[in-house]
């Protein structure tokens, strides 16, 4: 497995990948992230269409009941804004993603330390290409592991 690199599943990779642009509200991010009840993440566009954050479920939960929930429970990494509407630039994280040439295990290590369950694929401009869920990862080992035999 850590010789497959993203481009040589990308048969197994979502297309169809959930978006919104730095100043959309939370409601629109909200709405978004719903579209697909898959989706963990959803991924900050610029005005150039280029990735430039991420916001996982987990992330704008928490800050949408953050009265709900104790304290010590909180692990969103942004203040609550003051004043105003928040946008997306406002509660998503920096961007992590992988490229095609990546390989799986690359993709595995930025999953696990950044406490994400999906990645946006990008191309060499940083446009979002596809998404690699760790569902696709557990499908590709599958596959690798049925011609193994």
């Amino acid at each position: 497995m850590e010789r497959i690199k993203v481009k040589n599943i990308k048969n197994l990779i979502t297309q169809q990948v959930s978006i919104v642009h730095e100043d959309d509200n939370l409601l629109e991010v909200a709405e978004k992230i719903i579209e697909d009840p898959k989706t963990r993440s959803v991924y900050v566009l610029d005005g150039r269409e280029r990735l430039v954050g991420i916001i996982p479920v987990i992330e704008l939960v928490q800050y949408l009941y953050c009265k709900y929930i104790p304290e010590e429970y909180i692990s969103y990494h942004f203040p609550m804004k003051l004043s105003g509407e928040t946008k997306a630039r406002d509660i998503m994280l920096p961007p992590v993603y992988v490229r095609d040439d990546d390989t799986l295990e690359v993709a595995f290590k930025k999953m696990f330390k950044n406490s994400l369950e999906e990645l946006p694929v990008v191309d060499e401009n940083m446009h979002v290409i596809g998404d690699l869920n760790i569902l696709e990862l557990i499908r590709a080992w599958v596959e690798v592991n049925k011609h193994a035999r």
